[in-house]
């Protein structure tokens, strides 16, 4: 009897052992095996990055800054590895665009060594900043803000020494980025605010017509949309375009070549905007007496014949077609008319 409990209770203990040393090799393989299934290890180094919001103007300190780990295959090459590096002593720096929390610092958006928050430090090198003055109208209200891109118009008369006053409208420049208003340029502004001043970012010529198109004219901003950057086609505007209607044509299709097995392919149709100014019924005569001009409107034939004959005159000469241009009537003054 106490031999049977004997071998029973070498037989527990053996396989006991055995249960524990399969355990333990089956864990160790299991480990092994998610190892391997979780790939190489990833190498990290260590980026400064913003801890709080940096706007224009403001001083790098250690205060706005943090280290974070990085995957040192995708570090950006205008970064910086510690906050030492990026606040050396007498290296002071300040904020040239603005920098969001945990976004990394880069070399780009900062000012050199000892620099300044000034606008000459965020124009591109081949460009000019020139400011035009605008008011609560033509500056679209206060809207338009650093950052913003902006159509310039410029209002002039088209005949500076003539009496009669014909004024135009043209797009003098188009998809134009704001550099500041008044002496603001800190790119996070978000409420509009009126401005006397908006400074544009403009290339070298552009810059001699905004400068000579402030004599000559007035000047107005026009707002564009932040993802449209292609230039418009546009033409002159005259007050007698103010009561032009627009119309809607579609160009004819291209005629597309077929070869052997080929299907022709449509080309789709693109709708294009036409304004169409209602013709002008009257015509300009100038009356010459002596050295004094005086230029006045009358009916084209065609509409005179629809109406009756101008006093003084009689029937038929209202009737008579304007082919003459010069014309002299006995102890009268000159008259111009010109045909059409």
């Amino acid at each position: 009897m106490r031999s049977t409990a004997i071998v029973m209770l070498i037989l527990a203990v053996a396989m006991g052992a055995t249960s524990v040393y399969l355990a333990r090799d089956w864990l160790q393989r299991q480990g092994e095996f998610g190892d391997a299934a979780a790939g190489p290890s990833i190498e990290l180094t260590t980026v400064v990055v913003a801890k709080l919001p940096m706007n224009f103007g403001d001083a790098v300190t250690k205060e706005y800054l943090s280290e974070v780990e990085w995957p040192a295959a995708t570090v950006p090459p205008d970064s910086f590895r510690t906050i030492e590096e990026l606040t050396k002593p007498g290296e002071g720096r300040v904020v040239l665009r603005s920098i969001q929390t945990n976004e990394p610092v880069l070399n780009s958006k900062l000012s050199g060594a000892g620099g300044k928050a000034t606008l000459s430090t965020i124009l591109d090198k081949e460009m000019r900043a020139v400011t035009i003055r605008v008011n609560d109208v033509n500056g679209v209200a206060g809207f338009v803000l650093p950052g913003d891109r902006v159509d310039v118009l410029l209002t002039r008369e088209e005949n500076q020494a003539s009496r009669n006053k014909n004024p135009i409208t043209d797009f003098l420049l188009q998809n134009i980025k704001v550099l500041g208003i008044d002496q603001k340029a800190n790119d996070d502004e978000d409420k509009p605010k009126v401005a006397r001043a908006v400074t544009l970012e403009v290339e070298p010529f552009d810059a001699q017509k905004l400068a000579l198109a402030t004599t000559v004219g007035s000047l107005s901003l026009a707002l564009r949309h932040e993802a449209n950057a292609d230039a418009d086609y546009t033409r002159t505007v005259r007050v007698s375009d103010l009561k032009a209607r627009v119309l809607v044509e579609e160009p004819k299709a291209e005629k597309v070549s077929v070869t052997s097995g080929e299907a022709a392919a449509k080309p789709a149709k693109k709708k294009r905007k036409v304004y169409v100014t209602p013709a002008n019924p009257y015509s300009n005569v100038t009356v010459v007496r002596g050295v004094d001009a005086s230029t006045s409107k009358v009916l084209k034939d065609k509409d005179k014949k629809a109406r009756p004959a101008s006093a003084g005159l009689s029937a038929p000469a209202a009737r008579k077609p304007a082919a003459t241009q010069e014309e002299t009537a006995p102890g009268g003054p000159k008259i111009i008319v010109p045909q059409g």
